[in-house]
């Protein structure tokens, strides 16, 4: 059974006039299962759940009843016809309070602490954001800009160009961020016709469903939760909240698999496993659940910090996300992003960047929109406009989030020997890895006889984020040949060996084209990759004859 345990219950976006402030947000955004230090993929051995989800109560909700939605729902026009007088706040509160974090939540600063927070002594009238925002925070401005990091002018800037980010009734930030429109599922249609690699079969059993992990001995973890939590009903797709079909349960492993490549840098456990011991342990919860209104899901900005079982600083609400596997797991990574204290990654003109280029390799930050374009990475702002080229990476670090521990070696001195099969009068070999850092090389090895040699790489099966390139070198480190297949984000290689011995493949991330217009640096081309391939058989030197 899917167990529900106390915590808030999710709730929306706000528009407001004179005490109700408008929320809107703008167009949305937000490979594999890996063992504890190898990175093979397995699933956790414990015993399955039950297929059954628990019945929750959805169908009356605070939101549902208030008249905060018709706003929502019929613009700007229809609340000339609400009541904006007593009856306005406690409907804004009511939905504050579905939304915001208990009091005692403490969002880490900029730097990763907690100590001296300032929100003990903010008490606001309302969730806000926008002019309303910097209105209520008033003298503590100051305060809140600097636990964040910023000075009192910026963070007016952010409020004032980034409609997705409120202020809640304590003084914290977070992002409310809308879905998959109309229009946008026109696009994501487009976008699956090309992402060819979504069909996949049933990568885990099906019984292992909410057991996945991607690094278990990990002490940073983010867990999603797809099984309900509290008043928030479990994930469903065929409207039967009473079991979890096969069909759901094959795409909440896609779903782990994409998020997992999206987090495969990071030391840190991607589960679908309620954790049962979390002493010691750093991160959040995730709750995919299904809502009535049209966000696509909202986080509470830096809620990266000790685990609490008993609440969810970050939702996402799959009904408005086309119940689509890329468009949710999009959202997951993106919403967890801003846990990691990410900010949004747009324009001058836009809240969320939309990408560039097409195909295989067709580019858009996490942090921006990711639902149409197939490669979407962590990134700094690299493009044309960019109105935000903080450093991702030391960001997330700051937060907590460290890099895994480099898998292989990078020079020939240090590189690791591949798998090695003869079969079929070839050496089969195969290796697989992960490319943690910007600049990371992997070297690997294999023993080959004279003749040809073929090599090919490829990413994750499912969202891959690693653009791979290939060198091939001989044991004097002289390079033989190389690979990167400018229009896919796998490669091949092939050359002919003149002699029998050791040789050399590196793998690293690459980048393709201009970063500014079309393409995209290696900033982002992290994530796994397999290597499989065939060698000569290696031949013995003849004995001489006495």
């Amino acid at each position: 059974m899917k167990h529900s345990t106390n915590g808030i219950s999710a709730a929306r976006k706000i528009l407001a006039l004179a005490v109700i402030v408008g929320l809107g947000g703008l167009a949305a955004y937000a490979g594999v299962n890996l063992s504890s230090d190898d990175k093979t993929p397995v699933a956790s051995a414990n015993k399955p759940p039950s297929a059954a989800k628990p019945v929750t109560a959805t169908a009356t909700t605070a939101w549902g009843s208030s008249p905060l939605q018709l706003v929502q729902a019929n613009g700007t026009a229809l609340a000339a016809a609400l009541p904006l007088a007593v009856n306005a706040v406690p409907a804004v509160n009511t939905v504050a309070a579905n939304i915001e974090m208990p009091d005692d939540f403490v969002p880490s600063s900029a730097e990763g602490s907690t100590d001296r927070a300032p929100f003990a002594r903010i008490n606001l009238d309302e969730l806000s954001s926008g002019q309303r925002a910097i209105t209520l925070l008033a003298s503590h401005l100051d305060a809140v800009a600097n636990w964040y990091g910023m000075s009192s002018d910026s963070l007016k800037q952010l409020l004032l160009s980034d409609s997705t980010v409120h202020v809640d009734r304590k003084g914290r930030l977070l992002h409310i961020d809308s879905g998959v429109t109309a229009a946008g599922d026109v696009m994501h249609a487009a976008t699956a016709s090309v992402t060819t690699k979504t069909t996949i079969a049933t990568p885990f059993p099906l019984d292992q469903t909410f057991k996945l992990h991607t690094k278990s001995n990990s002490t940073r973890l983010l867990y999603l939760n797809f099984t309900g939590f509290g008043k928030n009903p479990a994930f469903d797709l065929d409207k039967a909240p009473a079991t979890f079909s096969d069909a759901e349960r094959l795409l909440i492993q896609k779903v782990w698999l994409r998020v997992a490549e999206d987090y495969a840098p990071f030391d840190v456990d991607i589960t679908t496993e309620a954790p049962t011991v979390v002493t010691g342990k750093v991160g959040v919860m995730i709750l995919i659940t299904p809502q009535t209104n049209t966000a696509g899901g909202y986080a509470y900005l830096n809620a990266f910090n000790t685990y609490n079982p008993n609440s969810s600083p970050a939702f996402c609400f799959p009904n408005n996300l086309a119940n689509s596997e890329k468009p949710i797991a999009e959202c997951i990574s993106h919403e967890l992003g801003h846990t990691l204290g990410l900010l949004h990654q747009g324009s001058s003109s836009t809240e969320y960047y939309t990408g560039q280029g097409d195909g295989e390799t067709g580019w858009a930050p996490i942090m921006g929109v990711g639902y149409y374009k197939n490669l979407t990475q962590w990134a700094k702002g690299e493009y044309t406009g960019a109105n935000n080229k903080l450093d991702t990476y030391a960001i997330m670090l700051r937060q907590g989030l460290r890099p895994r521990s480099d898998d292989h070696g990078g020079t020939i001195a240090s590189a690791d020997a591949m798998t090695s099969t003869i079969a079929n009068g070839f050496n089969n070999v195969h290796a697989t890895g992960i490319i943690e850092v910007p600049g990371d090389i992997d070297m690997l090895s294999f023993n080959a006889g004279a003749g040809p040699v073929i090599l090919k790489a490829v990413p994750a099966a499912l969202g891959g984020n690693l653009d791979i390139s290939l060198q091939l070198l001989d044991a004097t480190g002289k390079v033989i040949a190389t690979s990167n297949d400018a229009a896919t984000l796998g490669t091949a290689l092939t050359a002919t060996l003149t002699a029998s011995g050791t040789y050399y493949l590196s793998v690293t991330g690459a980048g393709k084209g201009s970063p500014l217009q079309t393409g995209y640096s290696n900033y982002g081309s992290l994530g796994q990759y397999s290597i499989s391939g065939t060698t000569p058989i290696t031949t013995a030197a003849p004995v001489a004859k006495r």
